[in-house]
C-alpha cells in the first residue's frame, strides 16, 4: 500500500465505538441544535474530526444537526459544502437557534 493511500485510510477511517458514541449522543440531544427538528438527526463534529482524530468521540467535540427540511447539517455545519468546515459553528448555532426560537408565522 503506497503512503498516500496508506495515510488516507488512516485519516479517515472511524473509530469502531463511533457508533455507540453516535447513538448515545443522539438519545442525549433530540432536537436540531440550530432549528429544533426532530426528525433525520446526524450528529455533526465541531472540529473536523479527519485531522484531530483524538477528538472523533469527545462529546464537546459533537452536536446534533438535521438533514430534513432546513437542511442545518449541510447548511450550518458545512456551509453548503460537503468538503467545507465552518469554524464559527459554535457562533453559528447560538445566533441562528435564537432566529429559529423568534421567527414569526403567518
Amino acid at each position: 500500500m503506497s503512503f498516500i493511500r496508506e495515510h488516507v485510510t488512516k485519516r479517515f477511517r472511524r473509530s469502531s465505538k463511533w457508533p455507540k458514541v453516535r447513538k448515545a449522543f443522539l438519545k442525549k440531544n433530540k432536537r436540531c441544535a440550530v432549528c429544533g427538528r426532530k426528525l433525520s438527526l446526524e450528529v455533526h463534529h465541531i472540529r473536523d474530526f479527519s485531522t484531530n482524530p483524538e477528538i472523533e468521540l469527545d462529546e464537546n467535540n459533537l452536536v446534533t444537526l438535521c438533514d430534513g427540511a432546513t437542511r442545518c447539517h449541510f447548511t450550518f455545519g458545512h456551509l453548503g459544502h460537503w468538503k467545507s468546515i465552518n469554524p464559527t459553528l459554535r457562533v453559528d448555532l447560538k445566533i441562528w437557534s435564537e432566529k429559529f426560537r423568534n421567527r414569526r408565522k403567518r
